[in-house]
């Protein structure tokens, strides 16, 4: 319980701008601001999908550990799970 509220204070903001830009989108009046539209929709997909990296990793691959040096190939293995989901939800996958 104490990891999952340590992870909870990692990530609060992350949730919190998560939920505003869904908010946004959901109230936003559709032909007004396209544009903008589209760019807040991205936004919400890397912060979704960096969201989705970041539990994914947490729940099969605890061990990985960024605090030494030791385990360079598990660290690479986290940063490919991180770049690939926002690769994926960014192409809309």
């Amino acid at each position: 319980m104490a990891r999952l509220i340590t992870q909870l204070k990692r990530t609060w903001i992350e949730i919190c701008v998560l939920v505003a830009i869904g908010i946004v989108l959901f109230l936003m009046p559709p032909v007004s601001k396209q544009g903008l539209e589209l760019f807040l929709y991205k936004i919400l997909l890397f912060s979704a999908s960096q969201l989705h990296a970041f539990i994914l990793r947490i729940w099969m691959y605890p061990y990985i550990d960024f605090s030494s040096a030791d385990n360079k190939y598990h660290q690479l293995m986290a940063i490919a799970i991180h770049v690939t989901a926002a690769y994926v939800y960014g192409i809309g996958g």
